[in-house]
């Protein structure tokens, strides 16, 4: 499950759904006590997204165990179980699980975003099987590949207010932050996208979330408060998951539900129904979400 929610509760309120968000909690007046249910909603709408898609979908680092067999030219040839693939933190290869060798700076071309190349040579130790170090795997040999990879779409918010000039920002997960990138600071009635220098240095992915200063390009437009979205998700990616959050709101009382299988939200059952329930929300997020989903 992500840490923080794709989309902000601020983000969200501003959405033209027209669903009252502040009685989430009963008999609660405190703004604060909404926000956060309204937060825990998203969230559990940017864990179904991730589900739907089979993979997640934020930035994040994993680790990759495969074998595969070297090409004719001693690469090896490793397709991403995440993507789209931003980076490759590590690499280990070896005849066996319990001997490989660690590239010290690992080689790798991307394509399409899940496809790596990996060139072997340039180890840190000494290779104790039969490929040779600096002169790649040989043609068809069964290898066993450990990679770190940093996978997914940049998804993080404002850990500090900015003013209005500011040449940096600070995020609370620089994950998958890239020199160059643009990144959208989406802050109703503020929104600006953001480019990152070039010259910035990212740092080495840990997976744990850390606050970052990340230096931009050109300085930001607006004033920013602290805990708005900066996001490198698809805009579509976000409609989804607002969708499927209004769907949540829009669910009937369970008192006034049907009894199983007429309750259950499938096409056979209720496509036909008038019975306003938010399943047309959840079926256009899913349209949406197919186009993100992992290929194995």
């Amino acid at each position: 499950m992500p840490a923080t929610p794709y989309v902000s509760a601020a983000a969200f309120r501003v959405h033209p759904s027209y669903l009252d968000t502040d009685g989430l909690l009963p008999g609660n007046p405190d703004p604060a006590a909404q926000d956060a249910e309204l937060t825990n909603l998203l969230l559990q709408a940017s864990a179904w997204a991730d589900n739907e898609c089979d993979q997640p979908l934020g930035a994040h680092l994993y680790t990759q165990s495969s074998r595969v067999r070297t090409d004719r030219y001693g690469m090896l040839r490793l397709h991403a179980d995440h993507g789209p693939v931003r980076s490759v933190t590590s690499v280990s290869y070896g005849w066996s699980p319990t001997s490989l060798t660690t590239l010290a700076s690992p080689s790798v071309w991307v394509e399409d975003g899940s496809n790596l190349v990996i060139t072997v040579g340039g180890a840190s130790t000494v290779w104790s099987g039969a490929l040779q170090v600096g002169f790649g795997a040989g043609p068809g040999t069964e290898t066993y590949v450990r990679a770190g990879v940093v996978a997914g779409y940049v998804a993080s918010q404002l850990d500090a207010g900015v003013v209005a000039g500011a040449s940096s920002i600070v995020v609370a997960d620089a994950t998958g932050v890239e020199p160059g990138g643009q990144y959208r600071i989406w802050e109703p009635g503020r929104e600006e996208t953001v480019t990152v220098s070039p010259l910035w240095a990212a740092p080495v992915p840990t997976g744990v979330p850390a606050p970052t200063t990340v230096l931009l390009a050109s300085p930001v437009v607006f004033d920013h408060d602290a805990g708005h979205d900066v996001s490198g998700l698809p805009p579509e990616v976000r409609l989804a998951i607002v969708l499927y959050t209004m769907s949540l709101l829009m669910r009937p009382d369970t008192s006034a539900e049907d009894e199983y299988p007429d309750a259950a939200t499938n096409a056979s059952t209720r496509g036909k129904d008038s019975r306003q329930t938010g399943q047309g929300l959840v079926t256009e997020a899913r349209r949406i979400l197919s186009s993100y989903q992992r290929v194995r």
